[in-house]
């Protein structure tokens, strides 16, 4: 009982401390805390916060947890890593490639999808047979930087349709035009499968496709969240703005997975029409829809935002506090 009030009356005084401290000064001492905590994912979070800072030493956290950590702490660290699109080639990055932990496995293989270093070209091929479908995807998607046509092709005759669409956006990013009427053709009206579409939508988006921009305006009515909102990327991708009332509903909808979809996509495209939304969705009570909110409001620039980046390094969740901690330092 002596040591459960002793630790209470050491918490409360920390307490005290930490908030007569200047506002940078108890922002970094959230991150340099967080990469000690005992909790593996709030270390990866706390590095990645740092890294973004220009702290570099936030590296040594994540590439030790991708040795020694536990698989949840191994895919939050490569997650991260995909976050700060980390190009540059590992030994330990390879390693994982051929984890045992499907999970792990296909998370290194995303990352090293963003990679064009000659080290990865193999493991790449190597993917392209693994028995996940996630992993043939970024094996696929991964040899576009190699400009592998023939390899890719292969691809098109995948048992996944998922893969299928990977591969041939791979093509239509390489100049191949016909990928984009391959794609379409996955979407089967007679079987809409709400998975393949979304990936298909945004395939095309990304590959530019004017054809279909009417085709993706027709997908904001009338369909599941998941599919709006990716209709609505694809077409912000298209410079073409039909669907932001979709992602500003989707922000306030009441289930807590659409409101991470539409955040997530605000964050990747920050117009203005989005930023008093995103300053209320920073305190959603679902961690995720803040997390992603604090972060895409850092790339408006507005000092503005220094308040309430300070007022949540008080926030109840830890890994609200770290973002905030990272936010408000980015801001300075």
């Amino acid at each position: 009982m002596r040591k459960y009030q002793r630790n209470t009356v050491l918490l409360f005084i920390l307490i005290l401390v930490s908030c007569g401290m200047p506002p940078k000064d108890r922002a970094l001492s959230i991150l340099k805390d967080g990469i000690k905590d005992r909790s593996e994912i709030i270390q990866v979070n706390a590095a990645k916060a740092l890294i973004e800072t220009g702290d570099k030493n936030g590296y040594e956290v994540i590439y030790n947890i991708l040795q020694n950590g536990s698989n949840d702490a191994k895919v939050s660290a490569l997650v991260a890593l995909y976050s700060l699109k980390e190009r540059v080639y590992s030994p330990v990055i390879v390693k994982l490639c051929n984890d045992a932990e499907p999970l792990v496995r296909a998370e290194a293989y995303h990352l090293i999808s963003l990679s064009s270093d000659t080290g990865y070209y193999k493991i790449l091929i190597q993917g392209t047979g693994d028995r996940i479908a996630r992993i043939r995807r970024y094996s696929y998607q991964g040899l576009v930087n190699f400009k592998d046509i023939q390899v890719i092709t292969r691809g098109l005759r995948d048992i996944d349709p998922l893969v299928r669409i990977y591969a041939a956006k791979s093509l239509g990013l390489l100049g191949k035009q016909e990928a984009k009427d391959f794609i379409k053709k996955e979407m089967d009206p007679k079987n809409p499968n709400v998975e393949i579409w979304v990936q298909a939508v945004l395939a095309l988006g990304e590959l530019k496709d004017t054809s279909a921009i009417q085709y993706i305006k027709d997908l904001l009515t009338d369909t599941p969240w998941d599919l709006k909102i990716a209709a609505a990327e694809a077409l912000l991708m298209l410079k073409d703005y039909s669907g932001v009332e979709i992602l500003k509903s989707g922000l306030q909808a009441s289930d807590p997975f659409a409101r991470v979809k539409a955040v997530e996509v605000m964050d990747r495209f920050p117009l203005p029409e989005f930023y008093d939304l995103l300053k209320q969705a920073s305190r959603d009570e679902y961690i995720n829809v803040s997390i992603s909110a604090i972060n895409a409001l850092v790339k408006y620039q507005k000092k503005e935002n220094l308040k309430l980046f300070e007022d949540l390094l008080s926030a109840p969740n830890p890994l609200v506090r770290i973002t905030s901690a990272g936010a408000y330092l980015r801001s300075l």
